[in-house]
């Protein structure tokens, strides 16, 4: 897998969890944008950018937005004596967000003989 196609799937992955906590949990139009935002960051990254340095950076750097924002998200509530967690999407987008951060690590590029990152 290149890293392209990793930041495509990301992008299909976060749109999707998206959809589903709109449609189905009913989440906060805010969190419905968050996810859907970085999808669409995803997808630009994905689609459009073609110079491997910049995708692996905007990778990486998606990767620790997801995971800071998560992570203030899941210790947040702590602070007020409430629960850690809300649903299964916390666990989702640090899985997504760590998954990034070692793919722009160690997936090779998307340029044509090159196998190492």
């Amino acid at each position: 897998m290149k890293i392209s196609t990793y930041a495509r799937i990301a992008a299909i992955v976060l749109l999707g969890i998206a959809v589903f906590g709109f449609s189905v949990w009913e989440w906060r139009v805010v969190s419905v944008f968050y996810h859907a935002g970085v999808s669409l960051l995803f997808l630009y990254v994905g689609f459009v950018l073609k110079d491997a340095t910049i995708v692996r950076q905007m990778v990486g750097g998606l990767g620790v937005l997801l995971l800071v924002v998560k992570a203030i998200t899941i210790l947040t509530p702590l602070t007020w004596g409430g629960h850690a967690l809300h649903g299964p999407v916390e666990i989702t987008c640090l899985a997504v967000g760590a998954s990034s951060v070692l793919a722009a690590r160690y997936l090779p590029d998307d340029r044509p003989g090159s196998s190492e990152p």
